[in-house]
């Protein structure tokens, strides 16, 4: 199979090198971010890594920057994608809630790199007007599909979103208390059992 043409019309690719794809880069991409923010992305060290040389690298991106926001870019496009294995499907609220939060919590605390890459996204954001724009569109998905379930616990739009927005965040604070810890399946329960109850009581 042969490489795509070249983006940056730099020339062709250097001979002898593994044919890596773009989501390899990223990939590779993604473990410095999570060990060590954005700061500690660096072209020559994930060449390294890859075992290849930094002409790879711009046989599929332009620059560090274009690195950067084609990571960013993948990171909404997956968030947003994930979005449809917790959608709520119009049946049981109470199991469908318990569900939806089963996977958010149990997946968070068995995916490490997963929550480290979003809070370093998230702490990027401060500082980069890109990244926030995105982080602000990640958001708007999820509490919007949070609503969805509350509108069937409430009919004043503003309370919808109010605890639409309220869940969201004790969501990802649970997330980030969470994850990580081993054999405290019980404290992910109550956890779960908690925010079900808090939600449920909204009911008119």
């Amino acid at each position: 199979m042969t490489e795509p043409k070249a983006q940056t019309g730099r020339g062709r690719k250097p001979s002898g090198t593994p044919q890596l794809t773009r989501d390899n880069w990223l990939d590779a991409a993604a473990g410095e971010v999570a060990a060590g923010g954005f700061g500690h992305l660096r072209v020559l060290t994930l060449a390294k890594k890859l075992g290849v040389t930094r002409g790879s690298f711009y046989w599929h991106f332009r620059d560090h920057g274009d690195l950067v926001t084609s990571f960013l870019d993948r990171w909404r496009d997956r968030r947003l994608h994930e979005l449809q294995y917790w959608k709520p499907q119009g049946g049981d609220v109470e199991a469908e809630l318990r569900k939806i939060l089963d996977l958010l919590l149990s997946d968070a605390r068995g995916n490490i790199r997963r929550l480290q890459v979003e809070l370093a996204v998230r702490d990027f954001a401060r500082r980069d007007d890109y990244a926030a724009e995105l982080v602000t569109q990640v958001d708007a998905a999820r509490i919007s599909q949070n609503c969805t379930l509350f509108q069937r616990l409430s009919s004043d739009p503003e309370r919808v979103r109010d605890m639409s927005l309220l869940l969201y965040v004790a969501t990802i604070g649970s997330q980030v208390v969470l994850t990580g810890k081993k054999g405290d399946e019980d404290a992910i329960r109550r956890v779960e059992d908690l925010l079900a109850r808090v939600v449920l009581a909204q009911e008119e």
